[in-house]
């Protein structure tokens, strides 16, 4: 990507001078160019950055020797030390080439579990690179996946976040929603109770540009029309599974069915706590101009609204779930005082 899209970044992100940022580069398997680029910028912003490289082949051969002692307290200090954690995604955090064994694959989730807890206490950024291995996830090729990337990655940062703090500033005057799709003909209700809005604009999700809140999980209720929803693959989640103009109708938080019969069928497959409504947001950047099957980008386009499923814990809900699903779409609003 291009230089001046990480220094852009750096700066939203409130990486300072004296700051010690630690890149953990989820690299594929060559040193790619953006590891430079983003490591010139921390030191440009007059921080020091250190680097945790889990390239592909080394992160195979070490997982299958490891013992419960490799990733240990020191290991952990590392991060805990840090003013700001970067993930540097070439690829997917935590995947292998192939399966463990089942003791070496429950010592690398201990170790996975370990890292995400440990991260989330920290200021952390989550920053992918257009790779063709990234691009093949989303079903995009690689050209359009770096063009819709790099666009909404290249925006103004203090004026996004202006225009979310001016967002979240008004939706915080409110205790509910209804939002109507399909032309009118559908409706769903959403409470907050007494949670609060989060802006990402810069200094969590990269791309970003959105407000979103966990609504209150008993308390939305009606029928929501999407042009698309993409749902993971139960056989294989870092695949995806598409379905065009449905219906979905939502009881007590929770998505009960669906007016196509093969996804209501497909929708049993996942545990209740994952069907449930978790987070409203809404897309804030407009750079990016169209929805292409990429959550990370679609969630974030001007316009759009997104229903979550699964886990909201990490954001002031109490879902717990072993997944967290964004379902992006259009509509008009009715928010309720």
């Amino acid at each position: 990507m291009k230089t001046e899209i990480y220094a852009k970044i750096v700066k939203a992100a409130g990486i300072k001078p004296g700051d010690l940022v630690l890149v953990q580069y989820w690299m594929e398997e060559q040193l790619g160019e953006d590891a430079g680029y983003l490591q010139a910028a921390i030191a440009a912003a007059g921080a020091t950055s250190m680097m945790v490289v889990q390239n592909l082949t080394i992160s195979q051969l070490v997982n299958e020797q490891v013992t419960e002692t490799t990733y240990g307290d020191k290991f952990f200090k590392l991060y805990e030390d840090a003013d700001v954690i970067i993930d540097l995604m070439e690829r997917p955090v935590g995947v292998l080439k192939k399966p463990l064994e089942p003791e070496k694959m429950a010592l690398l989730g201990a170790y996975m579990q370990r890292l995400f807890t440990t991260c989330a206490s920290k200021k952390l950024l989550q920053l992918r690179v257009p790779t063709e291995t990234m691009a093949k996830l989303e079903n995009l090729t690689l050209a359009d996946y770096r063009a819709r990337l790099e666009a909404a990655m290249d925006v103004d940062y203090d004026k996004l976040k202006e225009q979310c703090e001016a967002k979240k500033a008004e939706a915080a005057k409110y205790s509910g929603i209804a939002i109507q799709t399909g032309d009118g003909q559908y409706a769903v209700s959403l409470s907050f109770g007494n949670r609060s809005w989060e802006v990402d604009a810069g200094d969590g999700d990269i791309p970003c540009g959105e407000i979103y809140i966990a609504p209150m999980e008993k308390e939305t209720h009606g029928n929501v029309f999407f042009e698309k929803i993409y749902l993971p693959d139960v056989e294989n989640p870092r695949a995806k599974r598409c379905f065009e103009k449905v219906v979905l109708t939502i009881e007590d938080g929770v998505i009960v069915r669906a007016d196509q019969d093969s996804l209501t069928d497909y929708l049993k497959e996942f545990e209740e706590e994952e069907r449930t409504i978790c987070e409203l947001g809404f897309g804030m950047n407009p750079s990016v101009k169209s929805l292409c099957g990429c959550a990370v980008l679609d969630e974030k386009m001007d316009g759009t609204f997104h229903l979550g499923i699964g886990d909201n814990t990490m954001f002031g809900g109490k879902n717990e779930a072993g997944l967290h699903v964004d379902l992006i779409g259009k509509g008009e609003y009715e928010w309720v005082m």
